[in-house]
């Protein structure tokens, strides 16, 4: 009787909270300094939440430790609807990379929606002698460790993208680890390094300028941003696919109508036309889910990229 009692009290506080949600501003958090795609994301979708919402969704930037900072930060925060996470692709790598992570992507949060896919896509230096998976394939094998491969970093998922692309293709580059995306990027302009797997979002501008060249995509379809790209899936890697993402998420043991509330708002506002476009401009699609259909991505995503970091050599720190 009295476990009956406290959960209809706790469902009445909860009732209670949504009711009246939200009532102050809502605090958006970003793991990643002001710039990159998944803090233009927040940006974005933060402008027209606070507009559904009649309250400011302020973006906080809470930069660190490949996102785990804010993450953590998020995960210890009171689970009321008023603190958020814009999680990063890195939010599912992290327990492949960090022995003693505080806290867990899946049992930590509730997720509340997709946001984006960000297709990944190799490019190469235009010294490379290949314009296409196949060339590339066939120059690596003829030449073994003359190309650089650059990583923005080493716990990111293009470096596991480049590093599995390479143990199914038999073929050997020289992994360059670089402390984030530009100073990778400035190698690979450079010709330093001569191949790259990036987010689409940066490296359209110098693939479209004929600084880099474009191989192929590793989603399973063209990206409407380089359609004339094909997919590894075309050029006979057809179980080779990746790609890095935003969502929305919260701590653990949200209220259900602010999940519902928050969710309905996304998937409105990201079916939108001119948000599609404005995420468009940036290089990423727009997308949206259920809270369930989140949760199995998320812990799909998990276990898969644990998978490939166990099965390409990858240590946790």
């Amino acid at each position: 009787m009295r476990t009956l009692i406290a959960l209809l009290l706790t469902l009445a506080t909860s009732l209670a909270q949504a009711q009246g949600w939200p009532n102050r501003p809502v605090r958006m958090l970003v793991g990643f300094p002001p710039g990159g795609s998944t803090d233009l994301a927040a940006r974005a979708l933060g402008d027209k939440l606070s507009q559904a919402l009649g309250q400011s969704v302020v973006v906080e930037n809470r930069a660190g430790a490949s996102g785990n900072i804010a993450a953590e930060q998020v995960a210890r925060s009171a689970p009321d609807g008023y603190t958020l996470y814009m999680a990063p692709t890195s939010f599912a790598t992290a327990p492949a990379f960090f022995a003693n992570l505080s806290w867990d992507p899946v049992k930590d949060f509730t997720p509340i929606s997709l946001v984006a896919t960000v297709p990944i896509i190799a490019v190469t230096h235009p010294s490379v002698p290949a314009k296409n998976v196949k060339e590339l394939v066939a120059y690596s094998k003829a030449n073994p460790g003359k190309l650089n491969m650059a990583s923005p970093g080493a716990t990111t998922l293009t470096r596991l993208t480049g590093e599995r692309f390479k143990q199914i293709a038999g073929i050997e580059w020289v992994t360059v680890h670089y402390k984030g995306g530009a100073p990778a990027m400035q190698d690979m302009l450079a010709g330093t390094a001569q191949v790259m797997f990036a987010n689409i979002s940066d490296v359209i501008s110098q693939v479209k300028a004929g600084k880099l060249n474009a191989i192929a995509v590793t989603t399973p379809k063209r990206s409407p941003a380089v359609p004339e790209v094909p997919t590894f899936a075309e050029s006979g890697y057809a179980e080779y696919s990746f790609m890095t993402w935003q969502a929305v998420v919260g701590p653990a043991g949200m209220p259900k109508p602010v999940v519902q509330r928050l969710n309905a708002e996304i998937v409105r506002i990201m079916a939108a036309p001119d948000v599609k476009e404005r995420f468009a401009s940036f290089g990423t699609d727009a997308a949206s889910s259920t809270p369930e259909e989140l949760g199995r991505f998320l812990a799909e995503e998990v276990e898969k990229i644990a998978a490939v970091a166990k099965s390409v050599g990858a240590t946790t720190n």
